[in-house]
């Protein structure tokens, strides 16, 4: 994955910035709306300066500008509510240029010279009278009867009001028996509907990207307010009620940005899947952006509702664009014949785009390398072994993963790696959910290791990084207590340096228990949060030590949950630990367990158990079998297995941005990893409870069957909304971070 934009590509956000900013000010929108809800002098200023024909094709440029341009503007269009049919302009004005004939020629001249011709996006119903956004202010509109594109101009077009005139001019066409009035066929045939459908599917994305941009402002409208509004002497973006909804929809409308940038690459890279990723970005903009403002308008309470405030045409605005194309079930009917029954969809052509989403071409490879080494390597015996768990840990197979440079491969190679990516990691990581081979015990012992490279001792490097890279050795984690949970800063257990150094130098003398220490009971060294000093504020007093677990004191008393899974409670008592094994400085915790924190917070690793769950879903409605059809071809079961696969889907980009983001050092990242955790968790669990319905009473038996996965994945979803960092605790990131609201804790 790569996000970043050209500088060219940034200049265009900053133009458009500025032409938004200056013309669409609220005042302008509202003088708008009182008139229609369409902008002319707004319009004739995008044409001066381009904007309304950017993809139009010219001499030097037969594509005309590229998509993710024409996305980048409607984005900062929404954010401003630009009273203009944006999406619905720039696609009519390329479909004109695409179509044959001298009409067409005509028409495409004229808005070159700054006339609104748009597109109507829902082909012609049975009464012959679709909605058609800008229609009451365009010159003409085009629209697709069958395989015949019609042109119908203003006079024919009725402007009708909707949701406090929320849709930028909406007009509607007259209709007498059996056709339009005042319709002209413009081109006709297979290429002239293909022409057609393919704006149509640019409009969708324009139109994604514009809810995007709309969404992303209304949340940051609604922090700002949240952030001066004050109620029992706080501010109320302190109150967890206020804030956790809004991080759900930040979360989700950057998961719709991510969607729509994801479908303009798949048409530039991934021409296969681009027709399916165009659906899902449209659906997940549609569905998160009424929910965002919804939520950003509750945020002002009363006011919200008052026409004096902006929110509420963010919130109008934001339903009456969602809906032009009708009910999005007919939608997610669409994305099921795209991803299972290989539907045939006309598609933009994007231009060049140098973003990259997925793993990459490298990481690719390397995963069919692991895939190879699975395949060769596990025996019957271990194939039986496996476990989802670390039951399922195997030493001697442990062993042969890294003499095959496959347990740690990201290490440098100076510790014994390959010096792989993380997206090598992301991809290995799927090739292990994909032969129910565990993936607890090599995470966990990189994150141990991980600090131990960066803040421990020579010494303990030497001693160490050698034994976990050869496989001999695991490490756990020591850091939630009963008393305190999620907030690991409010760590009790002690640790007390010794007056006297001895013989063999300075030792500490620990006491205290530790719970959920997972692998514990297989673990060689504990990563340990304790407190050095009580009497300084609690962020201040801790130390972090690396503690060998076969010290004197140590004791383990197993914990066993619901999702077929062991971990322990560790006890220590009076363990004698040498300070060599202390990581960073005395009292110095705060910046090793940012460190640590970072590596724990992003959701892949929960992901890829929830992207397994779905596949084994899918193949169970595939070969089951009721009515006698498929279950996977029966209409209300495809719709709701495509609502899943845009969950999975948005999970993916999320969850692959936060690599990247730690991987490139990305400024203003540190959202991105609770949003990944919190979305791919959350929706896993949701959708389990989804799956576990359709698939019932099959997923009522434990089994490895397709339906048995699925049962796992509602037991395991769950705790996943627990593991590393609750739900709760990573909502409070997100607040903080993405949208700078105060603190919602303590």
């Amino acid at each position: 994955m790569n996000l970043n934009l050209t500088p060219e590509q940034q200049m265009l956000q900053d133009a458009a910035t500025r032409l938004f900013a200056a013309e669409a000010s609220p005042q302008r929108v509202r003088a708008a709306e009182a008139a229609g809800g369409f902008d002319p002098a707004l319009w004739r200023r995008m044409a001066e300066l381009g904007f309304s024909t950017l993809r139009m094709p010219e001499p030097d440029a037969p594509a005309g500008m590229g998509l993710l341009e024409a996305v980048l503007m409607a984005e900062i269009a929404g954010a401003h509510l630009a009273p203009v049919p944006l999406a619905e302009g720039i696609t009519g004005a390329r479909l004109l240029a695409m179509l044959p004939g001298p009409v067409a020629a005509a028409w495409a001249g004229r808005v070159r010279d700054g006339a609104l011709v748009v597109l109507g996006p829902q082909a012609v119903p049975e009464d012959r009278r679709p909605v058609v956004p800008g229609g009451a202010a365009a010159s003409a509109a085009l629209l697709l009867d069958g395989d015949a594109v019609l042109l119908v101009e203003r006079e024919h077009l009725t402007p009708r009001a909707s949701l406090g005139c929320a849709a930028v001019a909406l007009g509607r066409p007259a209709a007498s028996g059996s056709g339009v009035d005042g319709a002209q066929v413009l081109a006709q045939g297979p290429q002239a509907r293909s022409a057609f459908i393919a704006a149509a599917e640019e409009w969708k994305l324009l139109t994604a990207a514009y809810l995007a941009g709309l969404s992303r402002r209304a949340l940051t409208m609604a922090a700002a307010y949240a952030s001066e509004r004050r109620q029992f002497d706080k501010a109320i973006g302190s109150f967890q009620g206020i804030a956790h909804p809004l991080a759900d929809s930040l979360t989700e409308v950057e998961g719709a940005q991510m969607l729509v940038w994801r479908a303009v690459w798949a048409l530039a890279h991934q021409p296969a899947s681009a027709a399916a990723a165009i659906s899902a970005a449209w659906i997940w903009s549609a569905q998160s952006a009424p929910r965002a403002t919804a939520r950003a308008l509750h945020t002002f309470g009363g006011y919200g509702v008052s026409l004096e405030y902006d929110i509420q045409l963010y919130y109008r605005r934001a339903r009456a664009a969602s809906l032009v194309r009708g009910d999005l079930r007919g939608e997610l009917a669409e994305l099921a014949d795209r991803l299972w029954a290989n539907a045939d969809v006309a598609l933009p052509v994007p231009g060049e785009v140098a973003l990259q989403f997925g793993v990459g071409a490298a990481a690719e490879a390397f995963g069919a390398e692991v895939r190879a080494f699975f395949e060769r390597s596990l025996t019957p015996e271990l194939r039986a072994h496996a476990h989802h768990s670390v039951k399922g840990y195997h030493a001697g197979f442990n062993r042969q993963l890294a003499e095959a440079g496959l347990l740690f491969p990201h290490w440098p190679t100076e510790f014994g790696g390959r010096g792989k990516s993380p997206f090598d990691m992301a991809a290995l990581g799927e090739v292990f959910e994909d032969f129910g081979w565990q993936r607890i015990t090599a995470p966990v012992t990189n994150q141990v290791a991980q600090i131990v490279m960066r803040f421990a001792t020579d010494e303990v490097k030497q001693e160490v990084l050698p034994r976990f890279a050869s496989g001999e050795a695991l490490g756990c984690l020591g850091f939630s207590e009963p008393s305190s949970g999620c907030d690991v800063f409010a760590a009790r257990m002690r640790a007390v340096r010794e007056a006297d150094e001895g013989p063999d130098g300075p030792h500490w003398r620990i006491d205290g228990q530790k719970i959920f220490t997972t692998a514990g009971n297989l673990a060689h060294y504990i990563f340990l949060l304790v407190r050095t000093n009580p009497d300084v504020p609690k962020h201040k007093g801790l130390s972090l030590f690396l503690v060998p677990m076969d010290l004197p004191g140590i004791s383990l008393q197993p914990v066993h949950t619901l999702q077929d899974e062991r971990t322990n409670i560790t006890f220590f008592d009076n363990v004698r630990v040498h300070d060599r094994y202390r990581i960073g400085a005395v009292d110095g915790g705060l910046d090793v367990m940012a460190a640590t924190l970072e590596l724990e917070h992003g959701g892949d690793q929960y992901r890829l158990s929830y992207r397994q769950m779905f596949r084994h879903a899918l193949a169970w409605a595939t070969r089951t079998v009721r009515g006698g059809r498929p279950l996977v071809e029966q209409a209300e079961v495809r719709t709701r297995l495509a609502q899943v696969a845009v969950h999975t889907l948005v999970a993916e980009v999320l969850c692959h941005r936060a690599i990247w983001g730690v991987h490139a050092q990305v400024p203003g990242r540190a959202a991105w990893g609770p949003m990944s955790k919190v979305f791919s968790t959350e929706m896993y669990w949701r959708d389990a409870n989804e799956l576990m319905e359709l698939a019932a009473p099959e997923t009522l038996f434990e089994d490895a069957a397709d339906a048995g996965v699925v049962e796992l994945g509602y037991r395991q979803s769950i705790g996943m909304t627990i593991y590393g960092g609750t739900s709760e605790v990573q909502r409070s990131l997100i607040a903080e971070q993405g949208l700078g609201l105060p603190r919602s804790r303590s």
